[in-house]
């Protein structure tokens, strides 16, 4: 999978108060368990570092659970893959990985 995604933040976010989270899919193969548990592990890093400097833009209800932030943006960035991408994570396991707590 050639791509570079971003988490759409439209609607919650308004414009210039925080960047899109980037996660860099570039090489990885979705089809492939090892490669979607890759992602799913970048995907966690991207949105534990994004809501350490955002929370607050995010989730301002929430500011004392970082993992409320965390857990939207994992969706986000979920979401953001192409469709047919997205179902081959699921099936290799990169959705579960994802979830963990």
């Amino acid at each position: 999978m050639s791509l570079m995604f971003a988490a759409a933040l439209a609607g919650a976010l308004f414009a210039g108060e925080a960047p899109d989270m980037h996660v860099d899919a570039r090489g990885l193969n979705m089809a492939r368990p090892g490669e979607a548990l890759i992602l799913a592990g970048r995907i966690r890093v991207a949105s534990r570092d994004w809501c350490a400097l955002h929370r607050a833009v995010l989730t301002p209800d929430s500011l004392g659970d970082p993992r409320v932030c965390e857990r939207e943006m994992r969706r986000r960035a979920y979401v953001a893959l192409p469709r047919p991408q997205r179902g081959d994570f699921v099936r290799a396991g990169g959705q579960t990985a994802l979830n963990r707590p």
